[in-house]
């Protein structure tokens, strides 16, 4: 039985122990860095736990043999209906206009946040979705939502601030769920992608804390994730009318 049709059995348990595989790895190049580098050169520890973000996601792909399922496929690439609606969220810290940041190029900002996004979102809206596409479509969404939250737990385990590492994981899970609604929407990793870069970007440059103070920005942080809520209930819901995606990750919601 090859490892396919192992994760094809148990999709939800393959998925978390997907997951499960790249926090553990993270944690233990950050833990080992702390341990046996000096101090001057965490920096590089950092990238190489970065790196294994998009490494690990790359390695569990031909694993699997998922390359036509992850969403890779650019005749998918068109500005549907969902992805536009979902730019909204960024729209949100946008509203009060931009803030420069003082360290470093926006075009570094932009690198970086693409090499993020594509290395979070090849593992959970590419190889995990594609894994979970025999569950129905709202455990899949709650699910994947979940997983990807979970991962920003590793803050507590680096620093100890389980407080922050907690309200990071919520926060992050329904983001999670909006990302991989618009996936099942648009049948494209891409946009998923550049939607989660862009949302990155808006968060990062965003003008509400300078101009309005911390409570703004908490009022704006909450109202973007009931949107994020609502946007992956309308998808959760659709699907309970029809037939959702084929085993090749497409899809033509709000098309």
């Amino acid at each position: 039985m090859s490892l396919r049709q192992i994760a094809a059995a148990r999709p939800a348990m393959a998925a978390i122990l997907c997951a499960a595989a790249q926090f553990l790895l993270t944690v233990l190049i950050l833990k080992l860095g702390i341990a046996y580098a000096p101090p001057e050169a965490f920096g590089k520890v950092k990238l190489v736990a970065f790196a294994s973000t998009v490494i690990l996601p790359l390695l569990l792909t031909q694993a699997f043999g998922m390359w036509k399922e992850v969403g890779f496929e650019m005749q998918k690439v068109r500005p549907a209906p969902i992805f536009m609606v979902s730019l909204l969220t960024g729209a949100l810290f946008l509203s009060m206009g931009v803030h420069a940041q003082g360290n470093g190029s926006f075009a570094g900002a932009l690198a970086m946040q693409f090499i993020n996004a594509f290395g979070e979102e090849l593992l959970f809206r590419g190889v995990i979705f594609a894994l979970l596409l025999r569950l129905s479509k709202g455990r899949a969404i709650v699910l994947n939502g979940i997983l990807f939250g979970s991962m920003h737990l590793i803050h507590g385990f680096m620093d100890g601030n389980w407080t922050t590492a907690l309200s990071q994981a919520a926060v992050t899970s329904v983001a999670g769920m909006m990302f991989t609604a618009v996936r099942y929407g648009t049948g494209s990793l891409w946009l998923v992608i550049f939607l989660h870069m862009i949302l990155n970007l808006c968060m990062i440059y965003s003008n509400i804390e300078p101009a309005a103070g911390p409570a703004a920005l908490f009022v704006v942080q909450r109202l973007a994730n009931v949107f994020e809520i609502a946007l992956a209930g309308y998808v959760i819901f659709h699907g309970t009318r029809s037939q959702g995606l084929g085993q090749d990750g497409g899809g033509a919601i709000l098309r």
